[in-house]
């Protein structure tokens, strides 16, 4: 059974006009930051129950975290943009002709100069200790844990949405190029991450470039495996969908490129890990580039994934098997997957950078070759 179109000229149907892309663009994050709130609002109470002195110390991380009176003006910006975009995002949709266009344009340049205010903003404030915290009460407890994982899959309502109403197109034009979802290529690419990934953890524990401890302790090792194994396909999904599939489609739609599209979106999903424990650590410590290197180098191979397979499922599987392994196999000091793993390592930027091209070298080289080049068949 063959596909009846390659997976990025998907958007040929149904309603492509650059404004439907703004408008969902808008509503999803719209939606994202919505669940996000709703599903991170208990994590108080969570340690309350669990442990009560973390709450006492979100409380002074919030505190200790207190803006600069130039980032309380650019978050107010930012803040008023964002309404603004609401408002236009609305117009768009109830309108048509050189009105629609109009607001399009304004629309756009809010999302821009809210993306600008809050970057700026946020260079003001000091998170790094919100995000320890949080870490720290993920740590504590499955439950929050989950709910952490939750806000990924969580955000993708609003884009579904926007995908079969504004777009009109169906969800698995979104996914795959196919005539349906390939759920076996989820799981080779999970599987295929693993041996790799094990392959390279203990050719380098072997020669000495890593250090590797066993850590493993039982009691809550099963419940976060079992967490893991349920929840982080969902995030990874999640990532994959919004990055590689929704945003490269719109992009290559627009600029005629996917070169351009997948460096565009490749350097998107390494700003949105600007946040993580590893990326304020390289901050502070001046290897930043270094550090969120590795994600852009993720986001561009992955990208060529979609390319080769003609669809996310590889990617989606690959994506889960790094999470999934790191959560539950070989995880690193200061991680944001702060679960209980069966080994520890540590962190070298330089060799961090080195083995995640290595390993995504290897995974994009297989992929190609089990899936003939070019050549685009579904199993």
């Amino acid at each position: 059974m063959l596909q009846t179109d390659s997976y990025f000229e998907q958007t040929n149907t149904g309603e492509s006009r650059w404004w439907s892309w703004i408008a969902v663009t808008w509503l999803a994050f719209l939606g994202w930051m919505i669940f996000q709130i709703i599903l991170l609002m208990p994590l108080g109470g969570i340690a309350a129950m669990t442990q009560p002195p973390l709450t006492d110390a979100l409380s002074a991380a919030f505190e200790n975290s207190a803006t600069t009176e130039l980032s309380q003006i650019l978050s107010g910006i930012s803040a008023i943009c964002g309404l603004g975009v609401t408002g236009a995002v609305m117009v768009i949709l109830l309108t048509s002709g050189l009105v629609r266009k109009v607001a399009g344009g304004l629309a756009g340049a809010g999302i821009l100069i809210c993306l600008l205010t809050s970057t700026l903003a946020s260079r003001g404030s000091d998170s790094s200790e919100i995000m320890n915290v949080f870490t720290q009460i993920m740590g504590a407890s499955p439950i929050a844990f989950v709910l952490f994982l939750l806000t990924f899959p969580a955000g993708l309502i609003a884009l579904y949405i926007g995908q079969t109403r504004i777009h009109k197109r169906s969800l698995t034009s979104l996914h795959t190029a196919a005539l349906k979802f390939r759920w076996v290529r989820v799981g080779q690419g999970f599987l295929l991450t693993w041996i790799v990934l094990g392959a390279f953890a203990f050719g380098a524990e072997s020669l000495g470039i890593i250090e590797v401890r066993y850590i493993f302790a039982g009691g809550n090792f099963w419940i976060y495996a079992f967490v893991s194994l349920l929840f982080i396909p969902f995030q990874s999904a999640a990532e994959e969908i919004v990055f590689r599939g929704y945003f490269n489609q719109g992009l290559t739609h627009i600029f005629k490129s996917k070169w351009v599209a997948f460096a565009i979106t490749s350097f998107a999903f390494m700003a949105l890990h600007l946040s993580n424990p590893e990326a304020l650590e390289g901050a502070a410590s001046g290897t930043l580039p270094i550090v969120m290197s590795g994600y852009f180098f993720f986001g561009f191979a992955m990208c060529l994934v979609v390319w080769i397979d003609d669809g996310l499922e590889t990617a989606i599987g690959i994506h889960a098997g790094n999470n999934c392994f790191a959560a539950i196999i070989l995880n690193y000091e200061n991680s944001v997957l702060p679960t209980p793993s069966v080994f520890l390592t540590g962190t070298d930027p330089v060799k961090d950078s080195v083995s995640t091209v290595l390993v995504l070298a290897t995974l994009v080289a297989i992929i190609w070759y089990v899936r003939n080049g070019s050549k685009r068949r579904v199993l």
